[in-house]
């Protein structure tokens, strides 16, 4: 008798924290939503290096059926679908429509993340204290990459959405063994694959890791399939990433981030959390590694090398940015593998670190948004140019990276950046023109590594205003 009222009162406290948990998953989601809302549409245009290149990939397929540039399609065809849906309802397709629908996408990928973590957290943490989920939650969607992840990381967002489900019903499928959830897992992969080409990088290491660590030489041939179905899905989409996968080593050190100054105060934060929890991580698994299932010890291993891997501040610069974007995610796996094992003292302390690191980075991301590349007065401006420079199938716009989105979009033209250049543009195009902007930059211009472009000796000047110089190349 005595047993069964214990059981029962696990019961209802394993309720309460589940209903105490989904509360909490909603009112942080709903927070992150309303930031990255903000964030979005609180600009005419949309921020960052990249921002323009959504709205662009969306008009060309809704326009002509394909993509304007290769690239893994979902996210472009998920825009496309919406905006075609709202179409139905008497909506005339126009360039601010297509602007708001890819804003709102952005504004709920990362928010809805909530959903996979929650099922990660029932899995792992459920009867432990409230203030580890919940500090765990805040951060997976409120921290500082997270947040960094808007606006001009949409594929990023979207497809790290589909990495935690992945992650989850992987996770779910070793404790219950159930079809469904492998089949889950597996159609989450797919889809990070079909949205993203470095968050699929990552899944796969994730998984490869995992699986050599659980099944050492079983894994094998299963890691050799999985990797060469997954070559060949992006082989299919985006062939300049497909081969890319065999020369990155070649650029993977160069210019180190840390020895060229590319570590911002946020970055140094990042790698030195990282590799403290790496430490806790290996402590935990030399001295508690027998009371650890072997699934637990291979999340453990796995995050692990996932962090030091990604948090390594000698890889250049580029390459250091876009990896280190994953950090949460094996930080977020290991505090909720770790949890069930450390002192309870030790995992306050980790609740209030996480809590701490996801004010700031709330308070940083308010404190310097992403901007726009041009301003209001200079995209107005850029628009006005459609007077000199036609939109038809034998023009082509050289522009800084980043102002080369925002030209195609406005003019309606072809566009590329001078690493583009060759007198075999000379034999494709009647009309090469060169853009080089003077004023109306973002804030953060000086610190960005592209530059105007230059232009031939015989390119003259046809057109300047207080923003732009236009230069047409003579033939």
């Amino acid at each position: 008798m005595k047993n069964m009222n214990e059981q029962i009162k696990i019961s209802r406290l394993t309720n309460t924290n589940t209903l105490v948990i989904a509360f909490f998953c909603l009112i942080f989601g709903l927070i992150s939503f309303i930031i990255r809302f903000y964030l979005n549409f609180s600009q005419e245009l949309i921020p960052g290096v990249n921002g323009g290149y959504y709205p662009l990939q969306v008009r060309t397929l809704l326009a002509f059926g394909y993509l304007g540039f290769s690239d893994m399609p979902l996210l472009f065809y998920l825009n496309a679908m919406i905006i075609k849906i709202i179409s139905l309802f008497g909506f005339a397709i126009t360039d601010a429509l297509i602007l708001h629908v890819v804003k709102f996408t952005d504004s709920i990928s990362i928010p809805l993340i909530v959903f996979p973590l929650f099922k990660m957290i029932r899995i792992n943490t459920m009867s432990l204290p409230k203030s580890i989920s919940l500090s765990i939650i805040g951060f997976s969607i409120l921290s500082f990459n997270p947040l960094l992840l808007n606006s001009d990381l949409q594929k990023n967002s979207l497809a790290i959405l589909f990495l935690m489900g992945f992650i989850a019903f992987a996770s779910s499928f070793q404790q219950n063994k159930k079809r469904i959830s492998i089949f889950l897992s597996t159609l989450f992969l797919i889809l990070t694959g079909l949205t993203h080409f470095g968050t699929f990088s990552f899944a796969l290491f994730y998984l490869f890791l995992t699986m050599v660590f659980l099944y050492r030489k079983k894994a094998v041939i299963p890691v050799l399939l999985i990797f060469t179905l997954g070559i060949m899905l992006i082989g299919i989409f985006d062939s300049s990433r497909f081969f890319r996968i065999f020369t990155f080593g070649l650029e993977l050190f160069d210019k180190p981030a840390l020895i060229y100054g590319a570590l911002m105060p946020p970055d140094f934060i990042l790698v030195l959390f990282s590799y403290i929890l790496a430490v806790i991580g290996i402590i935990t698994l030399r001295k508690k590694g027998g009371l650890m299932s072997n699934n637990q010890k291979a999340v453990l291993f796995s995050s692990i090398v996932c962090l030091l891997v990604l948090s390594f501040p000698l890889f250049g610069s580029e390459y250091f940015k876009r990896l280190s974007l994953f950090l949460f995610i094996p930080q977020i796996i290991l505090m909720l593998t770790l949890a069930q094992f450390l002192k309870l003292g030790t995992l306050k302390t980790m609740a209030i670190t996480f809590l701490t690191i996801t004010l700031l980075s709330v308070l940083a991301i308010f404190g310097h948004p992403k901007e726009v590349v041009i301003d209001h007065e200079a995209y107005l401006n850029l628009k006005n140019l459609n007077s000199i420079i036609s939109s038809d199938d034998k023009t082509i716009v050289i522009a800084r990276h980043g102002l080369e989105w925002w030209t195609a979009w406005a003019l309606k033209t072809k566009v590329a950046q001078d690493k583009a250049v060759d007198y075999n543009l000379l034999m494709n195009y009647n009309n090469i023109y060169f853009l080089n902007q003077k004023k109306g930059f973002n804030s953060g211009h000086e610190r960005t590594l592209f530059h105007e472009p230059t232009f031939p000796e015989n390119a003259g000047l046809i057109y300047s205003s207080d923003y732009f110089n236009v230069y047409k190349w003579k033939k």
